[in-house]
């Protein structure tokens, strides 16, 4: 359950560093993180200066082309750690993944060197392409494109200095444009304005804020790329099981907890075993595509890190309650997983757990 056991000789040593800065100076104080902007802004950097966004670069473009399963690991020690740094992480693997899914592009070719440094730090946001109408548009110009609408989750502000965002054309193919992310006026008019960040329960750190634009022009130099109709449908039958890793963490940190009660051995024994069955599943399914049945094995990694949590509260009991308690964090964290990249199949088989759970009782 280690990233280091499957990972390629040469990404060993970095992913060494990254272990041991995760357990020496992340997880002491992983509930201060998930409070305080500036301790998260250290711990992204931190990462970043080490090297962990060269892992999922493939070696051809200057990375180290580490395979899915390391990935899926090093994801899962992420987020057993801390929940608020692996979603930041994860929001600049994301925005560079994009960027190298159009390698030719004046963005990958400008800042890609950059972006695996770590020396410059992306959000992303496309989960608008969810929303029907979409909140975001983009209408080609004689001098690029302009955007206007809204973004409805924009995470990362203050944290990073640029952020890339998808909105569909005309004919319904999709922009990425790269975006400061800062309140912003053109001098051609066009207007990018940020709220406050947003009063989330689970990972306040992180910033996330809505943004509305008005009639921004992206020009030749700001386009990532563009991809076909159908990029968000591929991307999320293609990544369903990626979503694990987050939850099958949040559940392994809540099984540590249960492990130091003396009055729930039943509890943690039960929940161990659950773990250790999904994650042999996981495992088996990680090199396949297989979206109706990666969707429910998605759907019960997330359930089981909200009764996992769920557990660890009731042992622990009403100091669960403050802010700054371990098992209050890990609560919330399960609560974020059960939203975050939620596409229809994982709805539909969370929603369906739920009523066979119902039926059984």
């Amino acid at each position: 359950m280690d990233a280091l056991v499957f990972a390629d000789p040469a990404a060993q040593p970095l992913l060494e560093d990254i272990q041991t800065y995760l357990s020496t100076v992340v997880a002491p104080i992983a509930n201060r993180i998930d409070q305080q902007k500036s301790l998260l802004s250290e711990s992204l950097q931190a990462l970043g200066n080490l090297g962990i966004f060269r892992l999922a670069v493939p070696k051809a473009r200057g990375g180290l082309g580490c395979d899915r399963r390391t990935l899926w690991h090093l994801n899962l020690q992420l987020a057993q750690t801390s929940g608020a740094l692996a979603f930041l992480v994860a929001q600049h693997q994301s925005a560079l993944g994009i960027i190298l899914e159009h390698p030719e592009g004046n963005v990958a070719q400008t800042y890609l060197a950059d972006l695996m440094k770590g020396q410059m730090l992306i959000g992303v946001s496309f989960s608008h392409l969810r929303h029907n109408p979409v909140d975001l548009q983009a209408q080609p110009t004689s001098e690029g494109y302009l955007l206007r609408g809204t973004l409805p989750w924009l995470s990362g502000f203050q944290h990073m200095t640029m952020f890339v965002a998808a909105a569909p054309l005309p004919d319904q193919r999709l922009l990425f444009a790269l975006m400061p992310f800062i309140n912003a006026q053109q001098a051609t008019g066009g207007i990018l304005h940020l709220s406050l960040p947003l009063p989330l329960a689970a990972v306040p750190s992180t910033q996330t804020v809505q943004a509305e634009v008005v009639d921004w022009l992206v020009p030749p130099e700001d386009v990532v790329g563009i991809s076909e109709v159908d990029w968000l449908a591929v991307r999320d039958r293609q990544q369903l099981l990626r979503g694990s890793a987050a939850p099958m963490g949040c559940g392994r940190a809540s099984l540590q907890i249960l492990a130091e009660s003396a009055d729930a051995k039943d509890l943690y024994h039960h929940f161990r075993d659950r773990w250790h069955r999904l994650y042999d599943q996981i495992q088996e399914e990680l090199e396949n595509l297989n979206p109706p049945h990666h969707a429910k094995l998605r759907a019960a990694a997330i359930h089981l890190a909200v009764q996992a949590a769920q557990a660890a509260l009731m042992t622990t009991g009403g100091s669960a309650l403050m802010l700054s308690h371990t098992v209050q964090r890990l609560y919330r964290e399960a609560m974020l997983y059960t939203v975050s990249g939620l596409n229809a199949p994982v709805r539909h088989a969370l929603m369906e757990d739920l009523l066979l759970e119902k039926g059984s009782h």
